[in-house]
């Protein structure tokens, strides 16, 4: 079984599965409900039945009480039951979960190999975007964290109309090989309210991590 990552954390765990199975044996392995079997039938392509069998196949390696993935009308995942928290990230077949007893999760992976550059003017502001073309070197590996990073920060604010150029800002002075921690801040409304990030470099993926306490205000 390929969970190539079982992190514990404070207050959490996350977990990093890589698809290898069939999707027979992803079938065995995510134990699925009566509810998530109509759900899964209406799946089309196998890719897509593949991360999302292999998702609920790495929740269940997490979390043994096998808490039902349900979604909030914005899109944000919740367990059906208990007090757990989960945030979800995939990219090409990779899975990552994390959860957390308190606060709100926000995790978000990509493989290094993706490049951003044509499109980072959209998510960064300027500020930040000199910052990671400045080093020659490293720019799509900074570009990527960067947007990792807003990513993460974006899934664990439960508002819409998120501006990730401006509503996001992020902070990283020295982007070190494997494992750094820096901060992001959500600009709500004239409040920038910060969020602590940690990000780890894998073999093939850059993964980024956080959470907030539940003090963002949806009205």
């Amino acid at each position: 079984m390929p969970l190539i990552l079982h992190k514990n954390i404070e207050n959490g765990e996350i977990g990093l599965w890589k698809i290898t199975e069939e999707l027979e044996e992803l079938i065995l392995l995510a134990e699925l409900s009566t509810d998530d079997l109509i759900i899964y039938s209406g799946i089309s392509t196998i890719f897509r039945k593949k991360e999302w069998l292999a998702t609920r196949t790495l929740l269940n390696q997490l979390n043994g009480n096998k808490s039902q993935i349900r979604y909030h009308n914005d899109g944000r995942p919740f367990l059906e039951y208990g007090q757990t928290n989960i945030s979800i990230s995939h990219t090409k077949s990779f899975v990552a979960v994390m959860l957390l007893t308190e606060n709100l999760p926000g995790i978000d992976i990509e493989l290094k190999s993706r490049e951003v550059g044509r499109v980072a003017r959209r998510f960064l502001s300027p500020e930040e975007y000199d910052g990671c073309m400045a080093q020659t070197e490293y720019r799509n590996r900074n570009l990527l964290i960067h947007w990792c990073a807003k990513e993460a920060v974006f899934k664990m604010i439960p508002l819409g109309n998120i501006e990730f150029s401006t509503d996001i800002q992020i902070t990283l002075d020295d982007c070190k090989p494997d494992y750094g921690v820096f901060y992001g801040l959500f600009n709500q409304k004239g409040d920038k309210i910060p969020i602590k990030l940690e990000y780890m470099e894998l073999d093939e993926l850059f993964m980024v991590w956080g959470c907030t306490e539940e003090i963002i205000q949806t009205g």
